[in-house]
């Protein structure tokens, strides 16, 4: 089973994004700070991170920075932050993609 890292500090959009992906067929594991997160890196392998910018006690892109030092797997970051600034940061740091919340 494919397992994914969602992490998004509003619950109702984290839990709309889990109960989608598990209707898919998707494992997931969510986490509602960048520290839940960081110990889920450490101790999983995942195939698929999701990642919030803005978290309560981190942001994302320290999260992207920390995956792709463990691994390669495909890092998408959706947020709400839609300055060309913050696109072009997060595809930097290494994520494959970047879509912005309406």
């Amino acid at each position: 089973m494919i397992k994914i890292l969602v992490v998004e500090d509003d619950r109702t959009i984290a839990l709309g994004m889990e109960y989608a992906l598990r209707q898919e067929g998707y494992g997931t594991v969510v986490c509602y700070n960048a520290e839940t997160a960081e110990e889920q890196i450490l101790q999983e392998s995942f195939d698929l991170a999701v990642l919030d910018v803005a978290l309560p006690d981190g942001d994302g892109y320290e999260l992207c920075r920390k995956i792709r030092e463990k691994s390669d797997i495909p890092v998408i970051f959706v947020t709400a932050m839609d300055e060309e600034v913050n696109v072009v940061m997060g595809l930097d740091m290494g994520a494959d993609d970047y879509i912005t919340k309406p």
